[in-house]
């Protein structure tokens, strides 16, 4: 079941949310430290943040088709635990690019938002049902801006984050997303475990001889 902007969450909700979440190597949910007698819980950690990427057409991203034409942006995004922000300029379509038929993009929708008017926002996960937000303006400059109240899914792990045009609560397609390959996609020293190495067979034919000039000799 999908968590849209269309339910409510109250603000009690939000900052008891807000409280038990914290940073992880994998971005997932844990909980966080109690304060000590007499303070005040600190204000929710950043999740993640970073850049915000164009899409690259015939490539979906868990269940979300990339549009069918390629698009471009400079924005970046924030994510906590009880908070959604995100900002960009220029999400457009290039002048020069490709569409998902394979033909060069339309030099008649080219440098526009070819006649998009609102973009929403996705934020998917590997374990938990997507959260959706209502879609905002975005202007002939391909500007548009993001600041919502989330409630983030309890035990929520690798945070994508996706924006596009939206229907009936849904994103229909994504023009721009996190850079989910750099986050997730990288080799580190816990992706693998080391292997024993294998005997040499060259040791054990050497031994047998060995254990017969032994045997020859008595």
């Amino acid at each position: 079941m999908r968590w849209t902007w269309k339910g409510t969450v109250s603000a009690a909700a939000v900052a008891a949310l807000g409280a038990g979440i914290a940073i992880s190597p994998v971005f997932a949910a844990a909980k966080s430290a109690k304060a000590t007698h007499g303070e005040a819980s600190a204000a929710p950690a950043v999740i993640m943040a970073g850049k915000l990427y164009g899409n690259i057409p015939n490539v979906t991203i868990r269940g979300v088709a990339a549009g069918k034409a390629p698009w471009v942006v400079d924005g970046s995004y924030q994510l906590k635990s009880n908070l959604f922000t995100a900002s960009g300029k220029w999400l457009i379509i290039p002048k020069q690019g490709y569409m998902d038929n394979g033909q060069p993009v339309p030099a008649k929708i080219g440098g526009t938002t070819n006649g998009i008017a609102e973009v929403g926002a996705e934020i998917t996960f590997a374990n938990a049902s997507p959260i959706v937000l209502p879609p905002v303006k975005l202007d002939s400059q391909g500007d548009f801006s993001f600041h919502d109240a989330i409630q983030w899914p309890k035990g929520a792990a690798q945070p994508v984050v996706l924006i596009g045009p939206e229907k009936n609560g849904q994103l229909v397609a994504w023009f721009a997303a996190s850079d989910f390959l750099a986050d997730y996609g990288q080799a580190t020293g816990s992706a693998w475990m080391p292997m024993a190495k294998p005997a040499r067979p060259e040791h054990g034919a050497k031994a047998a001889v060995a254990r017969a000039h032994h045997g020859d000799a008595k």
